[in-house]
């Protein structure tokens, strides 16, 4: 009878240290950030409007805002943070020193499974589609039957062209080219009549093109689903949690109406979820480990979500992409946050 007991106080310790564990760990990532009083982010300076970096105007784009976010939810400043260059996935799995990664990577099974990481919130509703001259009058991918289009070199852009083609009923002349400056002559030439990639790739690519968004019209349809979001890794629980709640601050200020420029007069608003998320109800800010005025922080000094896209990739921007899916729930589009309270 006494081993029986001694057996069972011994496993019902060792379960309370298994239960304990984790939330032991689950802090270590913040407070490495908070120590170095720096986030380092990886980033992949490539398509404008996403991350750019240049000695005039610093890192810039939504990617780059992402992380300005999440800094700002820690450090009341999002000019903390270190930028750094992430070409794969495998960056973060090999380098510590990496908190986040943003740089236009699609939430996929086989990139998070198994790799021990983890895809924060949605950040941009990418999908590969199709570009034209706008004096082409082409309005619909439909209007492609029979005619060559320019397909990125990537594997699976040719793939989802084939794949829509086939399934629209309609002939296919595929022309495979390595980069903008090659789409951009063979649209001028008639070489093609439509050049396919990611929505936010051709945004870009049209930006840097005689004309600029103004000269080519990115068709309506999507042929394939891009989810973009930040990475992170399994295990880095509580930093998790400040990046997913970092940018679901943003959506949830755009839909309360909540901008950079008004904030400090919302903050005398009735409605307790306001005021929660203002953090003049306190408990969020506890719950996350951060100071209440997190949310503030964050909106004030890098906006909602409206102000980020259209300032990097929207209208104010030389990308000029529509929100389309990109738009509040409210709004017909997938933007949502869950509550923050």
């Amino acid at each position: 009878m006494k081993k029986l007991l001694c057996r069972s106080v011994v496993l019902s310790v060792a379960a309370a240290l298994l239960a304990l564990a984790p939330a032991a760990q689950a802090g270590q990532r913040l407070d490495a950030v908070r120590a170095k009083g720096f986030l380092t982010c990886g980033i992949l300076p490539v398509v404008a409007g996403f991350a750019s970096i240049s000695p005039k105007d610093g890192a810039r784009g939504m990617d780059v805002d992402v992380c300005r976010a999440v800094a700002a939810a820690i450090f009341a400043n999002p000019a903390k943070v270190k930028y750094v260059e992430a070409r794969n996935v495998a960056q973060l799995q090999r380098s510590d020193d990496i908190d986040i990664v943003a740089r236009r990577i699609t939430w996929s099974l086989t990139r998070a499974t198994g790799n021990g990481l983890m895809f924060g919130p949605i950040t941009f509703y990418d999908g590969q589609g199709f570009m034209v001259p706008k004096k082409s009058g082409i309005t619909s991918a439909k209007q492609l039957d029979g005619k060559p289009v320019c397909v990125q070199a990537v594997e699976a852009h040719a793939t989802s062209v084939e794949t829509y083609f086939k399934a629209s009923g309609l002939k296919l002349t595929a022309v495979r080219i390595d980069d903008d400056v090659a789409a951009e002559h063979a649209l001028i030439e008639g070489t093609c009549a439509a050049f396919s990639a990611d929505i936010s790739w051709l945004g870009a690519a049209r930006a840097g093109m005689a004309g600029g968004a103004g000269a080519y019209d990115i068709l309506p349809e999507l042929i394939s689903k891009e989810p973009l979001a930040p990475l992170v890794r399994q295990g880095d629980d509580q930093f998790f949690e400040i990046v997913r709640w970092s940018i679901f601050a943003q959506i949830t200020a755009e839909e309360y109406g909540i901008t950079s420029q008004n904030i400090d007069a919302m903050g005398e608003r009735d409605d307790l979820e306001a005021r929660q998320f203002l953090g003049r109800v306190p408990g969020n800010g506890a719950a996350l480990g951060l100071p209440e005025h997190w949310a503030y922080d964050v909106i004030k000094t890098v906006g909602n979500y409206g102000e980020m896209f259209e300032r990097n990739v929207g209208s104010k921007s030389p990308i000029k992409l529509e929100r389309g899916l990109n738009k509040l729930w409210t709004e017909g589009g997938l933007m949502y946050a869950p509550r923050l309270r």
